[in-house]
């Protein structure tokens, strides 16, 4: 077994940290009338630079159709995790409401996950799988409100066996870059929010902070530190987001660099 049943953390202590895919998203066949993702090369090098960093075996992919797509993650599916502390995958994309693109057709996300359950993937069983998605989920647009510090107080709006069974959907980690519905922003000069939130904190604290820590405090970075900059597009101007993190984890992760 990977770790034993009472461990607060995963074990990371593997001879690899594992295999990082990067599904990277620029160009689209003319029938989906999806623009070009300007920007998506930058989220692309800083990913695989600060994975890399972290000890990760990267792999990226550029403009794979959907059949091509699902070929690799069923691959991967298939390979020996024996050897690794968990499994890392980024999509960089466009999206919509509980869908994402590939170079030629939409699909549900869920396509990049339901193979690495315990009981299809049983190398991973009990490791982390992790899976950052920068898309879209909609087209609604977040105003943001401000909040007013009223008092210092409040702040108002204006046993250890030696096997053990765990579910087959458990240590998942599913980071999107906006909750359901809405818009998620990108740079064309410095690439996504979302993205460069996730490479400067796993860069500041990787050696200090558990995985699921180290997301709020991206969340955080998001929220607070960005916001959009159209004044010729007066209805998208000055606008906000928030990342959507769903967990399964039922440890914390340590990405401390081999």
């Amino acid at each position: 077994m990977p770790v034993s049943r009472d461990s607060e953390i995963y074990n990371m202590g593997h001879f690899h940290r594992g295999k990082a895919v990067i599904f990277n998203h620029e160009n689209f066949h003319p029938s989906l009338d999806l623009g070009k993702r300007h920007g998506t090369e930058r989220d692309k090098i800083n990913l695989k630079d600060t994975l890399t960093q972290l000890g990760f075996e990267v792999t990226v992919f550029d403009d794979l159709t959907f059949q091509d797509v699902r070929t690799e993650v069923e691959k991967l599916a298939r390979d020996d995790h024996k050897d690794r502390d968990c499994l890392l995958m980024c999509v960089l994309s466009h999206g919509d409401t509980q869908l994402m693109y590939a170079k030629d057709y939409s699909y549900k996300p869920d396509v990049l996950w339901y193979s690495f359950t315990a009981d299809k993937c049983p190398s991973l069983a009990g490791k982390p799988k992790i899976f950052f998605i920068q898309a879209c989920q909609g087209s609604q647009l977040d105003d943001g409100t401000k909040l007013v510090r009223v008092s210092l107080n409040r702040t108002e709006v204006d046993s250890n066996p030696q096997s053990y069974k765990i579910p087959n959907h458990a240590d998942f980690l599913i980071a999107f870059s906006t909750v359901p519905g809405f818009y998620s922003w990108r740079n064309t000069t410095n690439g996504s929010w979302f993205i460069q939130a996730i490479c400067s904190v796993l860069k500041k604290y990787a050696s200090k902070k558990d995985l699921l820590s180290m997301m709020t405090i991206a969340a955080r970075e998001v929220a607070l530190s960005f916001e959009s900059n159209t004044p010729s597009t007066p209805h998208m101007n000055q606008k906000k987001q928030i990342p959507f993190i769903t967990s399964t984890l039922i440890r914390e992760i340590y990405l401390v660099p081999k």
